[in-house]
């Protein structure tokens, strides 16, 4: 077993009271000094308990602002467990109870806690020695715990791609809103235009020369082909309100940035 496996490891802090001899004999009297320690068992093994104190160097580790080497101290490595000491809460050992197990009888549940087993992860990491403790079975029961953890992940993985997809679909059907729907020459959109400025005609009067390069034919493969230039201001407002629409553009022009915008939706509906 590696004693290092956190599924492995059951901290307790607790608070031990030690006689402080030189005190003691200066003042005639027992002098006692409190300190915060952490018990440590392992997994499957009953006769092996680490007693530390809470602040003592256990190892070595990466600060998470700047990445240097430090010095972790116990109550720094278990800090959740720490945190419950602190505040006089139960230090229940973390990871999925044993009650989960539904196939473990109330009898081997016990028999498993008097191992210092109290997860399903405990029971799954068991290995070596610390295995042979729980005695013949035993390496079914690991095989049964590892199983459920398992089937849970999948589970999980599941349930988050089901949402991921819920929401997906959500913003795919608010984009489809944006996009022109199919329509006959002439058609206007289903919904009643907002009151806009009339557009200028089409017709070149020419005035303004160079005013609109876009008035010639609008391209056949553009959806807004068959719409007509009010319609199609009409739409780009909707779309993007905060568009500026230049009133001397033609339905050429009109069309091609209309065809951009909806380019835009489309592609930020294949992104997903």
């Amino acid at each position: 077993m590696s004693e290092n496996n956190s599924s492995l490891t059951y901290p307790v802090f607790k608070m031990l009271s030690t006689l402080n001899e030189p005190a003691s004999r200066k003042e005639g009297r027992p002098i006692y000094d409190d300190q915060e320690v952490v018990e440590i068992r392992f997994s499957g093994n009953k006769q092996t308990v680490g007693v530390f104190p809470a602040h003592e160097q256990c190892e070595w580790g990466n600060d998470p602002v700047t990445q240097e080497r430090v010095r972790l101290t116990y109550a720094q490595k278990y800090n959740e467990q720490y945190k419950k000491f602190k505040a006089g809460e139960a230090q229940a050992a973390h990871g999925t109870p044993l009650e989960e197990l539904t196939f473990l009888t109330q009898g081997k549940r016990l028999e498993l806690k008097a191992l210092n087993i109290y997860t399903v992860e405990s029971l799954a990491a068991l290995d070596g020695n610390n295995l042979r403790m729980l005695g013949m079975g035993g390496r079914e029961l690991k095989t049964q715990a590892q199983f459920y953890l398992d089937s849970a992940s999948r589970n999980h993985d599941s349930s988050e791609l089901a949402a991921e997809n819920a929401a997906l679909r959500k913003r795919l059907a608010e984009l489809e809103q944006g996009k022109p729907a199919a329509s006959k020459k002439g058609g206007k959109k289903a919904s009643e235009p907002k009151p806009e400025p009339e557009v200028e005609d089409t017709t070149d009067t020419g005035e303004d020369a160079g005013a609109d390069e876009g008035a010639g034919e609008v391209d056949a493969d553009n959806p807004f082909a068959d719409w007509e230039p009010e319609d199609i201001a009409n739409w780009i407002r909707d779309t993007d309100p905060e568009f500026e629409i230049d009133g001397r553009w033609k339905k050429a022009t009109l069309a091609e940035k209309a065809k951009e915008l909806n380019d835009k939706i489309a592609a930020a509906k294949a992104k997903g």
